[in-house]
Order: C-alpha cells, then structure tokens, then sequence
C-alpha cells in the first residue's frame, strides 16, 4: 500500500508540472487538464509496460532482439492511439491560445511517438537501476551474514584451548595439592558463563571481558610457580563494549611462551582506557626459536580486521627474549 501511495504521488506531482510546463499557452483550465493528462497517460502505460512486462521479459529470455521489436510495437501502438484521442480534442473543442496554433496530425504523431520515447527510456532506466540496487542490497546481506558465520567459527575455535588451558590448570592442582580447586571451579564456571552467554554477541561489555582475562590469568597462576605475572587496568571500562574472546589469544600465547629453562620468566599485561580508545600492551619472556607462530594470531588478525576495520592496529615484536604485542582499537559503545 506505501508503495502504490509513493508511485501515485509521483505521477500526480508529474502531471502538475507537466500542465504547467507545456500547456502554459492555453487559457482554458480544462483543455489544458485535458491535454496534460492524456500526454501524463500515455508516458505512464509506456513506462509501466517496459518496467512491469518487458523488462522482465527480457531477463528471462536474454533476447535483445525480441525486446526492441515489442518496444517499437508499443511506442508506435500508443503513440498512435493518443495522437488519435489528441486529434479529437482539437476538432471538438476551442483551444484558446496566446499564439498561432498550428499543429498538423503528423506534429501530433510525432509529439506523441517522443512521448512515448520518453516512458520507455524511463522504464528501462528505472528497472536497471532499482534491480541493480536490489542486487547489491542482496549481496551486502549475503556477505553479511557470511561475515557473521566467519565470525562464529573464529570465536568457537578460541574453546578448545580455553578448555584445554584451564583444565590442565585444575590437573595441576589437584595432582600437587596446592591451591584451592573450589576457587578455580568457580573461576572456570565464570570463564564458561561469559562464554556461553557473551560471547556469542557482537559486543560483550569490556567490564566482563577484562574480567574473563582476570579469571584466567589467576588460573594460570596457579599452576606456575616460576613466572612472574603483573596485569593492572587503568581507566572507565563499566560504559564501554568490545568484540568477545579478541584479548585472551594474546595472554594465552604470553603463557604458552613461558620457559622451564628461563630463571626468570615474566609476563606484564597493562590495558589503558582513554575515552574510546583501548591500549593493550603484553610484554612476556620466551625462550628463542621456541615461540613458533602462536595460537590463534591468525585468527585473531581476521577477526579485528572484520570487525574494527581501519580502527585498529595491531603490532607484535620479537627482541632481545621479549615478545611483546600492542593492540590499539577503537572501542564501541
């Protein structure tokens, strides 16, 4: 109903102009109307022939040949029938003028075949235009929803080490003796929480995001006894959001990186807050040639890339038995 009532506005607004336009030499309101929605008519039918029927028609049959044909048929069909109605108007009406009125049959053919032009051009201009338009409204949707499902399978394949990682923690514990296991189950049920209900949105909020880091480097913790561990956040993170599971591949690596052959291992970890802007800093020691490609970066790399576009970047470093990574982004809210 919206549609007909914007295509029905248009041609009223159309047929407004166009009275006033061309028919500004005919004194007598009526025979102006006349003339103006007769020509109004005749652009109408060829335009919504060649965008409703023809068109249509030629997409289906790929046949240039047979829509010229049918076009002609139509203009010439038309044109010839309004040049006749517009014949008849003159013979039995007095078209009061400004100037010699001079018109022939054949100029009235000929007006009417322009016309008729007209509607088709139009037609077929129109219909490109708005299929084109739907093509690529159609496209967008489908890389969208593309898009999402690339995203999904990067972020489902975060689990497996998640599982893995603190599982082993929890080994650790219970085969030594040391920590509190109940702790660590509540940490892990925390971690599977924010999985399970957060991480499947396009934003999590940064608030529960730093707060699955903290669960996990405690985790962690508590099953290394020989590294040294710092992690501080500065700045508000209770209003802002963030794409979930994006930091924790780069903690995990700083812990894969630790070394039983290093005295001292370190790992420090500072996120700043500056209005919407995040700085994510890891500095750890690893071991040379042992750091391999690290979980996930790949992963990690597409999925900023999709989601923050030109608003981030990303910088990794390898020097002098330090790995460290700096992320810069710009957080949504």
């Amino acid at each position: 109903m919206r549609k007909f009532g914007v295509h029905a506005g248009f041609w009223l607004l159309f047929f407004l102009i166009w009275d006033r336009l061309l028919y500004f030499y005919v004194n007598n309101e009526w025979n102006r109307l006349y003339f103006s929605a007769l020509d109004t008519g005749l652009i109408l039918l060829t335009f919504y022939a060649m965008y409703t029927y023809l068109m249509p028609d030629y997409f289906r049959r790929k046949s240039l040949g047979r829509l010229i044909i049918l076009s002609v048929l139509l203009v010439l069909v038309l044109a010839g029938l309004a040049a006749w109605i517009m014949g008849l108007l003159l013979q039995n009406m007095i078209v009061p003028i400004h100037f010699d009125f001079s018109w022939t049959y054949k100029d009235m053919q000929y007006n009417r075949l322009f016309m008729a032009f007209l509607g088709v051009l139009a037609g077929i201009f129109v219909k490109l235009a708005l299929d084109r338009f739907e093509l690529r409204r159609s496209l967008a949707a489908l890389e969208k929803e593309r898009s999402a499902a690339e995203l999904t399978y990067l972020k489902n394949q975060l689990n497996p080490h998640f599982l893995f990682n603190s599982l082993n923690s929890l080994y650790s514990q219970l085969e030594l003796g040391t920590g509190d296991p109940k702790q660590t189950l509540s940490a892990l049920a925390d971690m599977l929480r924010y999985q399970l209900y957060d991480s499947g949105q396009d934003l999590a909020s940064l608030n529960k995001e730093l707060a699955y880091l903290a669960d996990y480097i405690a985790l962690q913790k508590m099953r290394m006894d020989n590294c040294a561990v710092t992690y501080a956040v500065a700045g508000d993170i209770t209003s802002q959001g963030i794409a979930p599971l994006l930091l924790i591949t780069f903690v995990e690596n700083a812990f894969k990186h630790v070394s039983d052959n290093l005295i001292e291992n370190f790992i420090n970890i500072q996120v700043q807050i500056s209005g919407s802007q995040l700085d994510f800093n890891c500095r750890n020691s690893y071991e040379a040639g042992a750091t391999g490609k690290g979980i996930g970066l790949d992963n990690v790399r597409k999925r900023l890339s999709m989601i923050y576009g030109e608003h981030q970047q990303l910088q990794i470093r390898e020097e002098n038995n330090v790995y460290e990574v700096k992320l810069s982004l710009c957080l949504k809210s």
